[in-house]
């Protein structure tokens, strides 16, 4: 009889627990922070995450495919991690999509620049280069510190 009572117990107190859990006790991700500017400030809806680039142990870059006013183009955003383990977008801007008239391109931000070039091209020095779902063109992304 004790038993049966003390495995309600301990079954009700984790049960308790869990129902009360602050919602910061989770971490969130990149990706959830760019989707919480959807909702929240109406910026770019993610379609697809390509790639995140670590630029440090608490800063990242996010390309992804997102649709911004019924228009679908490349994103390229700047997340840096919080204290608190949340991450905040700093900087994000669309790119377009890649086409021949976009090469030679680009967009800079504080915090970083970014375009498109050909598949076969090399990257330049301290440049990263993300593949697409486009089979001609990556999207270049060089941070500036």
């Amino acid at each position: 009889m004790l038993r049966k009572l003390f495995y309600m117990m301990f079954l009700a107190v984790i049960l308790a627990g869990c129902q009360t859990a602050d919602k910061n006790s989770t971490l969130n991700t990149p990706q959830e922070a760019l989707e919480q500017l959807h909702s929240e400030e109406g910026f770019a809806e993610v379609v697809k995450v390509y790639r995140t680039l670590e630029v440090d142990n608490d800063k990242v870059i996010n390309v992804y495919k997102g649709i911004l006013d019924g228009t679908e183009e490349i994103f390229v955003a700047k997340l840096n991690k919080e204290k608190d383990d949340t991450w905040t977008v700093t900087d994000a801007i669309g790119i377009g999509m890649p086409s021949e008239e976009n090469l030679g391109e680009s967009i800079k931000t504080p915090s970083f620049e970014a375009g498109f070039t050909k598949k076969n091209n090399a990257p330049s020095p301290n440049t990263k280069l993300v593949q697409t779902d486009d089979k001609k063109y990556r999207v270049w992304v060089k941070v500036i510190d």
